[in-house]
């Protein structure tokens, strides 16, 4: 629906403007993951919008590509970002490399291995988005309980999991429901971003 798009395009562009602040804050680093990844959505989102104005098999095949490969490569500086994340969080002594946080992009090397099959690629997002949300679960979790200041964060990535099981269940039988995922993923967005700004400073 062109309405829900244009509300991710908007949600996409109000997260990557709120993000870039923190990027060129204190905690630059974690925090550059996923004001790039912020960025690639809002651009996906923006080819989404525009493509269903002019709905020819030339743009829709172009706009496909962009949200196929943007959507692996968000993915890809979630979890890197994620890793910044526990790795910060640790004592100096008890950290472990910095490059073990660049290992997430090789999920975009490993995809080059499955472009002929349409189920090997859908496995793929569904086990990358399985893992992105089992890795921010179990560390906002944590942190919530230590430090209440993150449970909005918290309420964001458990709203992030109802969105991906609606994904994989009514968005794969039903496409006139996608809507539904889609204003859970745009309420997912803000909430966790308004977490960020109630438990860090920029």
């Amino acid at each position: 629906m062109l309405w829900v798009d244009g509300l991710l395009t908007l949600v996409g562009g109000y997260a990557a403007f709120e993000l870039i602040k923190f990027a060129r804050g204190r905690g630059r680093l974690k925090f550059l993951g996923l004001t790039i990844a912020a960025c690639l959505f809002t651009f996906m989102q923006s080819t989404v919008f525009i493509g269903n104005l002019f709905e020819t098999p030339a743009v829709l095949t172009v706009v496909e590509f962009i949200v196929e490969w943007g959507h692996l490569i968000c993915l890809a500086f979630i979890l890197s970002s994620l890793a910044v994340f526990i790795r910060q969080s640790k004592p100096v002594f008890a950290q472990f490399p910095m490059v073990y946080t660049a290992l997430p992009f090789f999920i975009i090397i490993s995809y080059f291995f499955v472009l002929n099959s349409t189920v090997l690629r859908e496995w793929l997002f569904f086990l990358y988005q399985a893992g992105a949300l089992l890795v921010a679960l179990m560390m906002y979790g944590i942190y919530t309980y230590r430090v209440k200041k993150y449970t909005t964060i918290l309420a964001g990535v458990i709203l992030f999991l109802i969105c991906y099981i609606l994904y994989w269940t009514i968005g794969a039988f039903s496409s006139s429901l996608f809507w539904i995922w889609q204003l859970i993923l745009s309420a997912a967005i803000v909430t966790t971003v308004i977490g960020y700004k109630l438990a860090h400073k920029y």
